[in-house]
């Protein structure tokens, strides 16, 4: 049985994360590094390998800062120290040194040539669907790369590049978090693949119809985001609040040159949000059915 009072709830929710741009600021953000010429080709696909990798800006643009191509870090006396950079929870698999592992396994495949090279050699024709699949496949042959890892790393070359890529689903079979979302909205606590993919279909249409196109990618992370939201642990800004305080701890150095692609990435007033997660508002959606607008209420 679908819920109406959820499904519109969503269609709100989905309607402030995008106009915010709280999808994904990461993504946004190199971007307009490498629109602005900040980051070249390789230097924008590094930086995006190491935030795929730590999950965290502030410990990409560290690395980056200090060792700026795969090969200086691979030919580093001091490489062992990119272990010690904050891994966000979400990469815990490589907790515990595994990160050098991970960063090693990418340089052997890139090799004497460029990241680009290699990279684009998954790409097989004008065919974006079937480009996008060929990605996640050849991305997951870096060690430590997973299901969610090689789906973001596919999404952020494909946005930043704009690369001849473009996912032909959300891939919800695999996913927790938006599977959870479908089951909640239309009422199925036990789907098959074929209910979730159509019911995909349906959700993404029924967004649409209420004025909120998305590609997959971002399909995939907004109803996650709703889903987390509905569990007391995410707010529409949270993702932009947590890049501004990442943006802090990356070298003093070159903060101007993020800021200033910040200011304009992320549209105001949101681009004025406090830097850090507030907790007090992560839960008040599932305490109060509200779903908050943190820059507007805070005026």
């Amino acid at each position: 049985m679908r819920d109406e009072a959820t499904l519109s709830d969503l269609a709100t929710f989905a309607h402030l994360e995008w106009v915010s741009r709280d999808v994904e600021p990461w993504a946004d953000l190199i971007t307009e590094l490498h629109r602005s010429g900040a980051l070249d080709t390789e230097a924008a696909l590094w930086v995006l390998y190491l935030y795929n990798a730590y999950d965290d800006f502030g410990s990409a643009w560290t690395a980056y800062a200090r060792w700026p191509t795969p090969r200086a870090w691979a030919t580093a006396p001091d490489r062992t120290d990119a272990a010690d950079l904050p891994i966000m929870t979400e990469r815990r698999n490589l907790y515990a040194g595994k990160m050098l592992l991970r960063h090693a396994s990418y340089t052997r495949y890139v090799g004497t040539g460029t990241q680009a090279e290699w990279l684009s050699s998954a790409l097989d024709g004008p065919d974006r669907e079937r480009n996008w699949n060929r990605m996640l496949a050849f991305t997951r042959q870096v060690w430590g790369v997973g299901r969610q890892a090689s789906f973001e790393w596919t999404e952020f070359i494909s946005k930043v590049l704009d690369w001849p890529l473009d996912a032909p689903d959300g891939c919800l079979w695999e996913s927790s978090g938006p599977r959870e979302s479908l089951q909640r909205l239309y009422g199925n606590p036990t789907p098959t693949r074929g209910w979730l993919e159509h019911h995909a279909e349906v959700c993404r249409a029924e967004l649409y119809a209420a004025g909120v196109e998305l590609k997959w990618v971002d399909f995939e992370t907004v109803i996650c985001d709703f889903n987390v939201m509905r569990k007391g642990r995410y707010y529409v800004g949270q993702h932009l609040a947590a890049l501004r305080a990442e943006i802090l701890s990356a070298p003093a150095d070159d903060r101007p040159t993020l800021e200033a692609a910040w200011n304009v990435a992320i549209p105001a007033p949101w681009s004025g949000i406090a830097p850090g997660v507030d907790k007090a508002l992560r839960g008040a959606y599932r305490r109060t059915g509200a779903i908050l607008d943190p820059c507007r209420d805070a005026a």
